[in-house]
């Protein structure tokens, strides 16, 4: 068995990128750039990529990723029930991971405030050099409807085995896609409405409690 989660909004308690985002760039760099808060709707409204809306979001921050990271781990939580689940897998042989379109520093962040520095995760990872950031997407996939950037069905793929049941955890559009693939789903807002509409077997992911308690619940034939 293994569970995959997304990390903004779902296994963590808020969204750590537009936390950075409000905090960091509350007005534009410089004189005619973009809010980023623009350049969110531009993505949404699917003129722009994930990646683009991203890269050029954080592109105007003025803060370096050291700062970030630590604003992070003061104001940012994981949701509750995670740290217990976390803990429940590794005593248990069950594989879980975080799986993210957003960037590593601050997920990496999060992790290592709730003492969960060992857990893998899978996100956008970045080098800053001389005050600016690269992005580099490990995970990425042409045949990916998000391509450029991280595919969370490539990375479902790489996990599944034959006969391994596939559990996912997550919130939003960027999660349909794996929503379809798992065995199973946990899912908060957008992605709640969409399982309800498509008919995905799924539970409310009300905190994390709720999948601790789904897993304790299966046979024994259906654990590792």
């Amino acid at each position: 068995m293994v569970i995959l989660c997304d990390f903004d909004d779902t296994a963590a308690d808020r969204n750590v990128a537009t936390l950075l985002l409000n905090h960091f760039q509350p007005v534009p760099f410089s004189a005619g750039a973009p809010h980023w808060r623009d350049l969110h709707q531009r993505y949404l409204g699917a003129e722009i990529t994930l990646a683009e809306y991203q890269e050029a979001a954080f592109a105007q921050m003025r803060s370096s990723q050291e700062e970030q990271a630590a604003y992070v781990k003061e104001k940012a939580a994981l949701r509750p029930g995670f740290v217990e689940l976390a803990g429940y897998c590794a005593d248990h042989g069950i594989e879980l991971a975080i799986v993210s379109h957003g960037l590593d520093f601050y997920v990496r962040a999060l992790l290592e405030e709730s003492g969960l520095e060992e857990l893998p995760f899978f996100a956008v990872h970045t080098n800053e050099t001389d005050g600016r950031t690269s992005f580099t997407y490990r995970f990425s996939s042409e045949a990916c409807d998000w391509f450029p950037g991280n595919c969370k069905c490539h990375i479902i793929e790489e996990y599944r085995e034959p006969g391994q049941m596939v559990l996912y955890a997550g919130d939003g559009i960027s999660d349909t896609c794996p929503a379809r693939k798992a065995d199973y789903v946990f899912a908060r807002d957008g992605l709640l409405s969409f399982c309800r509409a498509q008919g995905i077997p799924h539970l409310e992911l009300t905190d994390f409690h709720v999948v601790l308690d789904y897993v304790r619940s299966l046979p024994a034939d259906m654990m590792p």
